[in-house]
């Protein structure tokens, strides 16, 4: 049975495709089922060198395959069918783009004579998603010729290659579906090729050295301050620690930043900054950023107001990050920075007032994180990360989660991730998802419950996951984020429009999609629930009942903190 004969095309199309994928070294793909999509999806079927995922809402399956570019730091494959499906995945896409992680699309379409005639499932697929890929390329539809295979190849080098988004659009026309005996031919040809493929020559844009000068302004410097905001596999931003050292510079690292512990790292700054009247003390004349726009409102304005400090942004190729518009100049680092033997001039009192700073915060937040009833987010979050197994992940949903970690946890040295692109609520649970099964190990994630609803499709990709996830639901009657708002204080439109509780039974959403539930509403229940299932595989959901109004008297509480009154 030959690869040119007309049934066999497509399938041989694709399986050509799919080879030279696995010789670029991609490893994970996800499948939503369709017609259209038939030949790629069983080229990958075929093809035992893939880790291969299957989600039937092409919405969750483009956020599982963030999720696992976000770990891997390697591009996921996603392949879907014609029309709507690949709309589906616009809103990953745009979170990809904007944080920085790979992801390869492969949408199947009609072929272009079906175009602009009201064919059924036929949209324009073209450029999809506007200006967010890096790459876009229309493959053509299945042609047997040795340049057009060779051009079929080289595409698949240039969506690895291209190191961010990339679209790859893919029109069939009918037959999809091989011979039975050429798709056991191909089966057999690939175990061949199943095996690590030999590695290409690596490009590697070394390190970044800069001029006299710019070292000059760093080690005059008598208040030096590093903050790093969430970062990805890409960034390089493993020179920190000794940039820091060399500088004597404290550093604030927000969850997601991945930046190791050391004794320049100093936490509970989302609390001890929110009061403007702790600013005297911590006044830097120099800022040193990295990673991406901060999430913290208060070290946000903290870094707006300080206008007598030197501001530098260091920034990836093609990521402008600076969204306050407070750094004064912009540099872009293809590579990690180099460190000359180099002695700043920091003041030797500087660090030791943001550690007095952030011991003195952190006894009030330890007198505030007492047993009650109800339960406060503050204190499942206080409870929860003091017993995360090293090993663990963590993931933190937008809203009030990933705020929560930095004035309740203690994360510091803790592998974090964040979708901080757009820091939108949906597909938090499918990225949590995506991340476990990418690292194979176990995960925490910690959402609310709104964001848990918006995305309970995720559920029905449970059954892949392997190792414990546990997901840390903390219902607390809907969107309180908003509570931070003026909006709050019109109180006859508020609770319908923003807060919208829900009422949705969890614990019946759950049964539905076999997954495991505990309710927690006493906080002696917290940990002991907790340590149980983190040595469980499989996902757990443990819904926190917590108070609305008594989270947020406790946040205003380590908000309001004023060193001179309360240390």
């Amino acid at each position: 049975m030959q690869e040119n004969e007309p049934q066999n095309a497509a399938f041989y199309w694709s399986t050509t495709f799919v080879r030279s994928l696995f010789e670029e070294g991609v490893e994970h793909v996800v499948i939503s089922p369709g017609s259209r999509s038939t030949a790629l999806t069983l080229a990958f079927a075929a093809h035992s060198g893939f880790k291969k995922h299957v989600a039937i809402d092409e919405r969750s399956a483009a956020f599982t395959a963030l999720g696992i570019g976000k770990y891997t730091g390697h591009p996921a494959v996603l392949v879907c069918t014609s029309g709507t499906a690949a709309a589906n995945y616009y809103p990953a896409v745009i979170e990809a783009a904007q944080s920085g992680i790979p992801m390869i699309i492969l949408s199947a379409d009609r072929p272009p004579h079906y175009r602009g005639l009201g064919a059924s499932q036929t949209i324009d697929q073209l450029k999809l998603f506007g200006n967010y890929p890096v790459f876009f390329h229309e493959v053509g539809e299945p042609d047997a010729q040795e340049r057009s295979l060779k051009r079929l190849k080289l595409s698949a080098s240039q969506a690895v290659e291209k190191e961010g988004v990339v679209h790859l659009n893919f029109p069939f026309t009918k037959p999809f579906e091989p011979d039975p005996k050429y798709l056991r031919q191909i089966e057999f040809e690939n175990e061949k090729q199943s095996r690590r493929p030999s590695p290409k020559y690596s490009r590697d844009d070394g390190s970044v050295e800069m001029g006299e000068t710019f070292w000059s302004d760093l080690i005059s410097a008598e208040r030096p301050l590093i903050v790093v905001g969430p970062t990805n596999k890409t960034d390089r931003l493993d020179f920190i620690t000794l940039l820091a050292r060399t500088l004597d510079a404290p550093i604030l690292a927000e969850p997601g930043s991945q930046v190791p512990t050391s004794r320049h790292t100093i936490q509970g700054f989302d609390g001890f900054l929110r009061n403007e009247t702790n600013w005297d003390e911590l006044n830097a004349d120099l800022i040193l950023r990295f990673g991406a726009q901060p999430v913290s409102k208060a070290l946000n304005q903290f870094l707006d107001k300080s206008s007598e400090a030197m501001q530098i942004s260091f920034m990836g190729p093609n990521r402008w990050v600076d969204g306050s518009l407070s750094s004064d100049k912009q540099i872009t680092l293809k590579g990690p920075l180099t460190i000359p033997e180099v002695t700043g001039a920091a003041d030797k009192e500087w660090i030791k007032k943001w550690r007095k700073m952030e011991k003195d915060f952190r006894v009030l937040r330890e007198q505030q994180m007492h047993p009650s009833a109800p339960i406060t987010d503050g204190y499942v979050f206080s409870k929860v990360m003091e017993n995360i197994p090293k090993k663990a992940f963590t993931m933190l949903s937008n809203s009030f989660p990933v705020r929560d970690m930095s004035l309740f946890g203690e994360f510091d040295g803790k592998d974090i991730y964040v979708n901080r692109g757009a820091a939108g609520i949906d597909g938090i649970t499918s990225t949590a998802l995506g991340i476990s099964l990418a690292s194979e190990k176990p995960g925490v994630l910690f959402i609310g419950d709104i964001a848990f609803l918006h995305d309970t499709n995720a559920l029905l990709m449970a059954k892949e996951v392997k190792h414990p996830l546990v997901i840390v639901l903390l219902n607390n009657g809907g969107g309180t984020i908003f509570r931070m708002l003026p909006v709050h204080q019109i109180k006859s439109k508020y609770t319908s429009y923003f807060e919208t509780p829900q009422t949705a039974k969890v614990a019946a959403l759950c049964r539905a999609h076999n997954i495991d539930h505990t309710l927690v509403s006493r906080p002696e229940q917290i940990i002991a629930t907790f340590d149980r299932l983190i040595q469980r595989n499989g996902v757990h959901v443990m819904e926190c009942m917590t108070g609305a109004d008594e989270s947020m008297e406790q946040r205003h509480t380590l908000w309001n903190f004023d060193h001179k009154k309360d240390a």
